[in-house]
């Protein structure tokens, strides 16, 4: 009989939980891209700023991935579009590429947002329950 690939009756070993180096890269790029969407408007050195805070941040992330993780086709597609979002913006911010690419970037810092948050969660679950 098959076994579910979804196991929910596991314990999470402190292992298994993001760094926190990791973990501040990543509050930093969902941080950095709310704050170019709620703090500023286009136009904006800030709001520039911001953008390219969050592709700093997925840059260095990927550059301190280790071997095996390197093939994260996620965070590539992160950086990607995190990417165009920086340079539509830069060259052409009334452009239809940036209204585009400014979707697709707040779908991802949406999910980017959600993810650190259950990380959180589960990493303040596991204490408690020790």
């Amino acid at each position: 009989m098959a076994q579910p690939a979804l196991d929910t009756a596991g314990t999470h070993t402190p292992d298994r939980f993001w760094k926190a180096p990791v973990r501040a890269l990543y509050w930093l790029f969902a941080a950095s891209l709310a704050g170019a969407a709620i703090l500023t408007s286009q136009g904006d050195t800030g709001h520039a700023a911001w953008g390219w805070i969050a592709l700093g941040a997925l840059c260095v992330r990927m550059v301190s991935l280790r071997k095996d993780d390197a093939s994260r086709p996620v965070l590539w597609l992160i950086t990607g579009v995190v990417g165009v979002l920086n340079l539509s913006g830069w060259l052409a911010p009334s452009g239809v590429v940036h209204s585009g690419a400014t979707l697709a970037a707040l779908v991802i810092a949406a999910l980017g947002f959600a993810t650190v948050m259950v990380e959180s969660l589960q990493r303040a679950t596991a204490r408690a329950m020790s």
